[in-house]
Protein backbone atom coordinates (compact mmCIF):
# COMPACT_ATOMS: atom_id res chain seq x y z
CA UNK A 1 0.00 0.00 0.00
CA UNK A 2 3.08 2.47 1.16
CA UNK A 3 4.46 1.58 -2.42
CA UNK A 4 1.18 2.78 -4.11
CA UNK A 5 0.72 5.68 -2.48
CA UNK A 6 4.45 6.86 -2.76
CA UNK A 7 3.82 6.19 -6.71
CA UNK A 8 0.38 7.82 -6.86
CA UNK A 9 1.90 10.96 -5.07
CA UNK A 10 5.05 10.88 -7.38
CA UNK A 11 2.75 11.01 -10.41
CA UNK A 12 0.03 13.59 -9.13
CA UNK A 13 0.10 15.74 -12.28
CA UNK A 14 -0.22 12.68 -14.47
CA UNK A 15 -3.11 11.13 -12.63
CA UNK A 16 -4.71 14.56 -12.54
CA UNK A 17 -4.45 15.20 -16.04
CA UNK A 18 -5.85 11.68 -17.25
CA UNK A 19 -8.92 12.18 -14.65
CA UNK A 20 -9.12 15.79 -16.48
CA UNK A 21 -9.17 13.95 -20.00
CA UNK A 22 -11.71 11.71 -18.72
CA UNK A 23 -14.17 14.26 -17.52
CA UNK A 24 -13.49 16.10 -20.46
CA UNK A 25 -14.95 12.71 -22.97
CA UNK A 26 -17.09 12.37 -20.76
CA UNK A 27 -18.82 15.52 -21.19
CA UNK A 28 -18.20 15.62 -24.86
CA UNK A 29 -19.98 12.44 -25.15
CA UNK A 30 -23.31 13.35 -22.77
CA UNK A 31 -23.30 16.50 -25.18
CA UNK A 32 -22.99 14.51 -28.30
CA UNK A 33 -26.29 16.16 -30.17
CA UNK A 34 -24.43 18.86 -30.20
CA UNK A 35 -21.55 17.68 -32.23
CA UNK A 36 -22.67 17.29 -35.73
CA UNK A 37 -22.73 21.44 -36.28
CA UNK A 38 -19.23 21.60 -34.60
CA UNK A 39 -18.28 18.81 -36.60
CA UNK A 40 -18.90 20.90 -40.11
CA UNK A 41 -17.14 23.81 -38.81
CA UNK A 42 -14.00 21.71 -37.83
CA UNK A 43 -14.40 21.13 -41.36
CA UNK A 44 -14.91 24.17 -42.97
CA UNK A 45 -11.81 25.23 -40.44
CA UNK A 46 -9.81 22.45 -42.51
CA UNK A 47 -10.86 23.94 -45.87
CA UNK A 48 -10.14 27.79 -44.85
CA UNK A 49 -7.16 27.75 -43.09
CA UNK A 50 -4.80 27.34 -46.15
CA UNK A 51 -6.99 30.32 -47.46
CA UNK A 52 -5.89 32.26 -43.77
CA UNK A 53 -2.70 31.52 -43.71
CA UNK A 54 -1.91 32.64 -47.33
CA UNK A 55 -3.36 36.18 -46.33
CA UNK A 56 -1.24 36.03 -43.24
CA UNK A 57 1.65 35.30 -45.24
CA UNK A 58 1.40 38.36 -47.19
CA UNK A 59 1.79 40.52 -43.97
CA UNK A 60 -1.96 41.06 -43.41
CA UNK A 61 -3.40 39.67 -39.35
CA UNK A 62 -4.96 36.48 -38.99
CA UNK A 63 -8.60 38.58 -38.67
CA UNK A 64 -8.43 39.85 -42.15
CA UNK A 65 -7.65 36.46 -43.77
CA UNK A 66 -11.36 35.37 -41.98
CA UNK A 67 -13.06 37.47 -42.94
CA UNK A 68 -11.90 37.36 -46.64
CA UNK A 69 -12.60 33.76 -46.42
CA UNK A 70 -16.11 34.27 -45.17
CA UNK A 71 -16.70 36.73 -47.97
CA UNK A 72 -14.96 33.85 -50.26
CA UNK A 73 -17.44 31.37 -48.86
CA UNK A 74 -20.66 33.74 -49.56
CA UNK A 75 -20.10 34.32 -52.80
CA UNK A 76 -19.66 30.31 -53.72
CA UNK A 77 -23.04 29.88 -51.82
CA UNK A 78 -24.76 32.59 -53.75
CA UNK A 79 -23.39 31.54 -56.95
CA UNK A 80 -24.53 28.11 -55.86
CA UNK A 81 -28.15 28.62 -54.88
CA UNK A 82 -28.29 31.57 -57.87
CA UNK A 83 -27.50 29.57 -60.64
CA UNK A 84 -26.72 25.81 -59.63
CA UNK A 85 -29.61 24.92 -57.58
CA UNK A 86 -33.01 25.74 -59.49
CA UNK A 87 -31.68 23.48 -62.52
CA UNK A 88 -30.73 20.59 -60.05
CA UNK A 89 -33.68 21.10 -58.30
CA UNK A 90 -35.83 20.58 -61.23
CA UNK A 91 -34.36 17.56 -62.27
CA UNK A 92 -34.86 16.18 -58.81
CA UNK A 93 -38.63 16.67 -58.90
CA UNK A 94 -38.85 14.79 -62.96
CA UNK A 95 -36.69 12.27 -61.10
CA UNK A 96 -39.14 11.81 -58.33
CA UNK A 97 -42.42 11.78 -61.00
CA UNK A 98 -40.83 9.54 -62.83
CA UNK A 99 -40.42 6.88 -59.95
CA UNK A 100 -43.14 4.87 -60.83
CA UNK A 101 -41.77 4.54 -64.16
CA UNK A 102 -38.50 3.37 -63.45
CA UNK A 103 -40.33 0.68 -61.07
CA UNK A 104 -42.33 -0.75 -63.73
CA UNK A 105 -39.16 -0.54 -66.08
CA UNK A 106 -37.09 -2.80 -63.20
CA UNK A 107 -40.86 -5.25 -63.22
CA UNK A 108 -39.85 -6.00 -66.43
CA UNK A 109 -36.32 -6.62 -66.60
CA UNK A 110 -36.97 -8.67 -63.03
CA UNK A 111 -39.51 -10.71 -65.44
CA UNK A 112 -37.77 -10.79 -68.27
CA UNK A 113 -34.92 -12.66 -66.02
CA UNK A 114 -36.71 -15.30 -64.12
CA UNK A 115 -38.15 -16.68 -67.02
CA UNK A 116 -34.58 -16.73 -68.58
CA UNK A 117 -33.41 -18.41 -65.37
CA UNK A 118 -36.48 -20.82 -65.47
CA UNK A 119 -35.71 -21.85 -69.20
CA UNK A 120 -32.49 -22.93 -68.54
CA UNK A 121 -32.04 -27.21 -67.92
CA UNK A 122 -30.27 -26.97 -64.57
CA UNK A 123 -30.02 -30.17 -62.33
CA UNK A 124 -32.87 -29.53 -59.11
CA UNK A 125 -30.08 -29.55 -56.34
CA UNK A 126 -28.28 -26.73 -58.59
CA UNK A 127 -31.16 -24.46 -58.59
CA UNK A 128 -32.19 -24.70 -55.20
CA UNK A 129 -28.59 -24.09 -54.22
CA UNK A 130 -28.56 -20.57 -56.44
CA UNK A 131 -31.79 -19.84 -55.68
CA UNK A 132 -30.91 -20.01 -51.58
CA UNK A 133 -27.61 -17.91 -52.83
CA UNK A 134 -29.44 -15.49 -54.68
CA UNK A 135 -31.85 -14.94 -51.05
CA UNK A 136 -29.20 -14.60 -48.90
CA UNK A 137 -27.45 -11.38 -51.07
CA UNK A 138 -30.84 -10.07 -51.38
CA UNK A 139 -31.02 -9.82 -47.82
CA UNK A 140 -26.98 -9.42 -46.99
CA UNK A 141 -27.50 -6.13 -49.65
CA UNK A 142 -30.75 -5.29 -47.57
CA UNK A 143 -29.14 -5.45 -44.07
CA UNK A 144 -26.47 -3.61 -45.62
CA UNK A 145 -28.42 -0.47 -47.00
CA UNK A 146 -30.50 -0.58 -43.68
CA UNK A 147 -27.20 -0.57 -41.07
CA UNK A 148 -26.01 2.65 -43.25
CA UNK A 149 -29.26 4.41 -43.65
CA UNK A 150 -32.04 3.37 -41.12
CA UNK A 151 -30.14 5.41 -38.52
CA UNK A 152 -31.05 8.31 -39.97
CA UNK A 153 -34.71 9.16 -38.58
CA UNK A 154 -33.05 9.71 -35.30
CA UNK A 155 -30.42 12.10 -36.80
CA UNK A 156 -33.39 13.73 -38.38
CA UNK A 157 -35.23 13.98 -34.88
CA UNK A 158 -32.07 15.86 -33.69
CA UNK A 159 -32.60 18.65 -36.33
CA UNK A 160 -33.67 21.60 -34.14
CA UNK A 161 -30.52 21.00 -31.91
CA UNK A 162 -28.20 20.82 -35.12
CA UNK A 163 -29.36 23.94 -36.67
CA UNK A 164 -29.07 25.86 -33.32
CA UNK A 165 -25.50 24.54 -33.81
CA UNK A 166 -25.04 26.38 -37.55
CA UNK A 167 -26.29 29.56 -35.71
CA UNK A 168 -23.18 29.71 -33.37
CA UNK A 169 -20.38 27.81 -36.06
CA UNK A 170 -19.48 31.72 -37.77
CA UNK A 171 -18.60 32.76 -34.80
CA UNK A 172 -16.68 30.10 -33.25
CA UNK A 173 -14.89 29.40 -36.71
CA UNK A 174 -13.63 32.61 -36.36
CA UNK A 175 -12.00 32.22 -32.77
CA UNK A 176 -10.70 28.99 -33.99
CA UNK A 177 -8.91 30.00 -37.44
CA UNK A 178 -7.70 33.38 -36.22
CA UNK A 179 -6.15 31.61 -32.94
CA UNK A 180 -5.25 28.40 -34.66
CA UNK A 181 -1.14 28.60 -33.58
CA UNK A 182 -2.33 29.18 -30.24
CA UNK A 183 -4.60 26.24 -29.49
CA UNK A 184 -1.84 23.71 -29.58
CA UNK A 185 0.15 25.79 -27.06
CA UNK A 186 -2.92 26.23 -25.02
CA UNK A 187 -2.99 22.34 -25.15
CA UNK A 188 0.67 21.57 -24.17
CA UNK A 189 0.58 23.62 -21.69
CA UNK A 190 -2.48 22.16 -19.70
CA UNK A 191 -0.53 19.05 -19.90
CA UNK A 192 2.42 17.77 -17.43
CA UNK A 193 5.89 18.30 -18.97
CA UNK A 194 6.55 14.71 -19.71
CA UNK A 195 3.15 15.00 -21.80
CA UNK A 196 3.44 17.75 -23.60
CA UNK A 197 5.84 16.03 -26.57
CA UNK A 198 3.35 13.67 -27.00
CA UNK A 199 0.69 15.73 -27.27
CA UNK A 200 1.78 17.97 -29.83
CA UNK A 201 2.29 14.50 -31.71
CA UNK A 202 -1.31 13.48 -30.96
CA UNK A 203 -2.62 17.05 -32.48
CA UNK A 204 -0.13 16.81 -35.54
CA UNK A 205 -1.44 13.46 -36.30
CA UNK A 206 -5.26 14.93 -35.84
CA UNK A 207 -4.48 17.68 -37.88
CA UNK A 208 -2.47 15.99 -40.54
CA UNK A 209 -5.29 12.88 -41.30
CA UNK A 210 -8.24 15.14 -40.73
CA UNK A 211 -7.09 18.38 -42.76
CA UNK A 212 -6.03 15.86 -45.57
CA UNK A 213 -9.17 13.74 -45.16
CA UNK A 214 -11.54 16.52 -45.46
CA UNK A 215 -9.92 18.71 -48.26
CA UNK A 216 -9.30 15.33 -50.42
CA UNK A 217 -12.90 14.26 -49.96
CA UNK A 218 -13.93 18.22 -51.11
CA UNK A 219 -12.11 17.67 -54.38
CA UNK A 220 -12.63 14.16 -54.72
CA UNK A 221 -16.34 15.18 -55.24
CA UNK A 222 -15.90 18.15 -57.82
CA UNK A 223 -13.62 16.14 -59.66
CA UNK A 224 -16.26 13.17 -59.38
CA UNK A 225 -19.06 15.48 -60.46
CA UNK A 226 -17.66 17.09 -63.48
CA UNK A 227 -16.43 13.67 -64.18
CA UNK A 228 -19.98 12.65 -64.20
CA UNK A 229 -21.23 15.48 -65.95
CA UNK A 230 -19.13 15.27 -69.07
CA UNK A 231 -19.61 11.39 -69.23
CA UNK A 232 -23.27 12.09 -69.00
CA UNK A 233 -23.09 14.60 -71.81
CA UNK A 234 -21.22 12.81 -74.11
CA UNK A 235 -23.59 9.46 -73.65
CA UNK A 236 -26.50 12.42 -74.23
CA UNK A 237 -25.01 13.34 -77.64
CA UNK A 238 -24.25 10.15 -79.05
CA UNK A 239 -28.34 8.85 -78.41
CA UNK A 240 -29.36 8.61 -74.95
CA UNK A 241 -31.12 11.87 -74.56
CA UNK A 242 -33.06 10.74 -71.00
CA UNK A 243 -29.48 10.80 -69.20
CA UNK A 244 -29.32 14.64 -70.24
CA UNK A 245 -32.60 15.29 -68.80
CA UNK A 246 -31.06 14.58 -64.90
CA UNK A 247 -27.54 15.14 -65.49
CA UNK A 248 -26.75 17.63 -63.23
CA UNK A 249 -29.06 15.69 -60.36
CA UNK A 250 -27.47 12.54 -61.17
CA UNK A 251 -23.61 13.94 -60.81
CA UNK A 252 -24.85 15.52 -57.79
CA UNK A 253 -25.40 12.13 -56.28
CA UNK A 254 -22.58 10.57 -57.11
CA UNK A 255 -20.30 13.84 -55.61
CA UNK A 256 -21.84 13.15 -52.93
CA UNK A 257 -21.96 9.56 -52.17
CA UNK A 258 -18.28 9.63 -53.03
CA UNK A 259 -18.04 10.73 -49.05
CA UNK A 260 -19.02 7.16 -48.26
CA UNK A 261 -16.18 4.92 -49.82
CA UNK A 262 -16.47 1.79 -51.54
CA UNK A 263 -20.07 1.68 -51.42
CA UNK A 264 -21.15 5.07 -52.43
CA UNK A 265 -20.01 4.90 -55.70
CA UNK A 266 -22.02 1.60 -56.35
CA UNK A 267 -25.00 3.23 -54.71
CA UNK A 268 -24.41 6.52 -56.97
CA UNK A 269 -24.30 4.18 -59.93
CA UNK A 270 -28.69 2.72 -59.54
CA UNK A 271 -30.61 5.99 -60.37
CA UNK A 272 -28.28 6.27 -63.44
CA UNK A 273 -28.54 2.56 -64.62
CA UNK A 274 -32.56 3.08 -63.41
CA UNK A 275 -33.08 5.85 -66.16
CA UNK A 276 -30.96 3.39 -67.98
CA UNK A 277 -33.23 0.82 -67.90
CA UNK A 278 -36.20 2.89 -69.52
CA UNK A 279 -34.14 3.67 -72.59
CA UNK A 280 -32.46 0.13 -74.17
CA UNK A 281 -29.99 -2.33 -73.30
CA UNK A 282 -27.33 -0.44 -74.98
CA UNK A 283 -27.97 2.70 -72.34
CA UNK A 284 -27.64 0.70 -69.41
CA UNK A 285 -24.32 -0.78 -70.73
CA UNK A 286 -22.99 2.16 -71.30
CA UNK A 287 -24.26 4.08 -67.94
CA UNK A 288 -22.01 1.44 -66.32
CA UNK A 289 -19.24 1.26 -68.35
CA UNK A 290 -19.13 4.93 -67.14
CA UNK A 291 -19.59 4.85 -63.65
CA UNK A 292 -16.77 2.58 -63.87
CA UNK A 293 -14.68 4.38 -65.90
CA UNK A 294 -15.18 7.21 -63.50
CA UNK A 295 -14.21 5.39 -60.46
CA UNK A 296 -11.09 3.86 -61.96
CA UNK A 297 -9.88 7.22 -63.04
CA UNK A 298 -10.41 8.25 -59.21
CA UNK A 299 -9.42 5.41 -57.65
CA UNK A 300 -6.22 4.80 -59.85
CA UNK A 301 -5.12 8.54 -60.32
CA UNK A 302 -6.82 10.83 -58.18
CA UNK A 303 -7.07 9.29 -55.07
CA UNK A 304 -3.39 8.49 -54.67
CA UNK A 305 -2.36 12.09 -55.44
CA UNK A 306 -5.21 13.94 -53.37
CA UNK A 307 -4.82 11.44 -50.45
CA UNK A 308 -1.22 10.05 -50.30
CA UNK A 309 -1.41 7.86 -47.14
CA UNK A 310 -3.36 9.85 -44.78
CA UNK A 311 -6.46 7.90 -45.15
CA UNK A 312 -4.68 4.81 -47.23
CA UNK A 313 -7.31 1.52 -45.78
CA UNK A 314 -7.66 -1.61 -47.21
CA UNK A 315 -11.13 -2.04 -48.52
CA UNK A 316 -12.35 -4.94 -46.39
CA UNK A 317 -11.35 -2.45 -43.83
CA UNK A 318 -12.97 -0.10 -44.97
CA UNK A 319 -16.70 -1.32 -45.90
CA UNK A 320 -16.22 -2.83 -42.36
CA UNK A 321 -15.65 0.68 -40.64
CA UNK A 322 -18.29 1.85 -42.83
CA UNK A 323 -21.23 -0.22 -41.65
CA UNK A 324 -20.16 -0.27 -37.94
CA UNK A 325 -20.18 3.64 -38.58
CA UNK A 326 -23.54 3.47 -40.00
CA UNK A 327 -25.23 0.90 -37.36
CA UNK A 328 -23.51 3.11 -34.22
CA UNK A 329 -23.75 6.70 -35.02
CA UNK A 330 -25.75 6.32 -38.54
CA UNK A 331 -24.90 8.66 -41.79
CA UNK A 332 -22.22 10.81 -39.28
CA UNK A 333 -20.83 7.52 -38.53
CA UNK A 334 -20.83 6.20 -41.89
CA UNK A 335 -19.13 9.33 -43.34
CA UNK A 336 -16.18 9.79 -40.49
CA UNK A 337 -15.79 5.89 -40.11
CA UNK A 338 -12.84 5.98 -42.49
CA UNK A 339 -10.73 9.25 -40.78
CA UNK A 340 -11.12 7.84 -37.83
CA UNK A 341 -10.13 4.72 -38.11
CA UNK A 342 -7.47 5.93 -40.22
CA UNK A 343 -6.24 8.29 -37.05
CA UNK A 344 -6.78 5.25 -34.68
CA UNK A 345 -4.06 3.50 -37.19
CA UNK A 346 -1.65 6.29 -36.68
CA UNK A 347 -2.04 6.52 -33.27
CA UNK A 348 -1.42 2.73 -32.47
CA UNK A 349 1.87 2.93 -34.44
CA UNK A 350 3.23 6.44 -32.84
CA UNK A 351 1.75 4.84 -29.58
CA UNK A 352 3.87 1.30 -30.58
CA UNK A 353 6.79 3.73 -31.06
CA UNK A 354 7.28 5.14 -28.07
CA UNK A 355 6.71 2.40 -26.35
CA UNK A 356 9.19 0.84 -27.77
CA UNK A 357 11.49 3.48 -26.39
CA UNK A 358 11.76 5.43 -28.83
CA UNK A 359 11.58 9.99 -28.40
CA UNK A 360 8.40 11.63 -29.61
CA UNK A 361 9.91 13.53 -32.36
CA UNK A 362 11.43 10.69 -34.34
CA UNK A 363 8.15 8.18 -33.74
CA UNK A 364 6.04 11.26 -34.85
CA UNK A 365 8.20 11.52 -37.95
CA UNK A 366 8.12 8.18 -39.08
CA UNK A 367 4.30 7.80 -38.86
CA UNK A 368 3.59 11.23 -40.71
CA UNK A 369 6.04 9.71 -43.24
CA UNK A 370 8.65 13.07 -42.95
CA UNK A 371 11.84 13.00 -41.08
CA UNK A 372 12.96 16.03 -38.91
CA UNK A 373 15.32 18.32 -40.33
CA UNK A 374 18.44 19.28 -38.15
CA UNK A 375 18.19 22.67 -36.52
CA UNK A 376 21.39 23.97 -34.43
CA UNK A 377 20.15 26.41 -33.04
CA UNK A 378 17.45 24.59 -31.09
CA UNK A 379 17.92 24.56 -27.31
CA UNK A 380 14.78 22.92 -25.97
CA UNK A 381 15.11 20.00 -24.35
CA UNK A 382 15.23 16.61 -25.98
CA UNK A 383 11.76 15.26 -27.97
CA UNK A 384 10.50 18.72 -27.78
CA UNK A 385 8.62 19.32 -30.98
CA UNK A 386 9.36 22.67 -32.88
CA UNK A 387 6.54 22.95 -35.36
CA UNK A 388 8.42 23.61 -38.60
CA UNK A 389 11.40 21.18 -37.59
CA UNK A 390 9.73 18.37 -39.84
CA UNK A 391 10.25 18.35 -43.87
CA UNK A 392 9.60 15.54 -46.58
CA UNK A 393 11.51 12.54 -46.65
CA UNK A 394 13.40 12.17 -49.74
CA UNK A 395 11.47 9.58 -52.01
CA UNK A 396 13.45 6.09 -52.30
CA UNK A 397 15.54 5.27 -55.05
Amino acid sequence: MADLLGAARRHRLSLFALAMLVVVAWLVWSARGALPAFVIGLALAFILDPVVTAVERLGAPRWLGVLGAYALVVAIVWVLVAFVAPPIGRQARELIERGPEFGAAIGAWEQDLERWYGSLALPPELREMIDASIQRGREAFGELLQAIAGPVVSTLVRTLTFVLGLVIIPVWLFFVLKDRAAFPRAVAGALPPAWRSDGDSVLAILARVGGRWVRGQLLLGAAVFMATVTGLAILTAIGFGELGQFMLVLALIAGVLEWFPIIGPIIAAVPAILIALTISPAAVIAVIVLYTAVQQLENNLLVPKVMGDAVELHPAVMIAALVIGGALFGIGGAILAAPIVAIGRDLYRYGFRRLSGEEPLPARAAVLGLEPAPDPDADGPPGEMPGEDLTPAPEAG
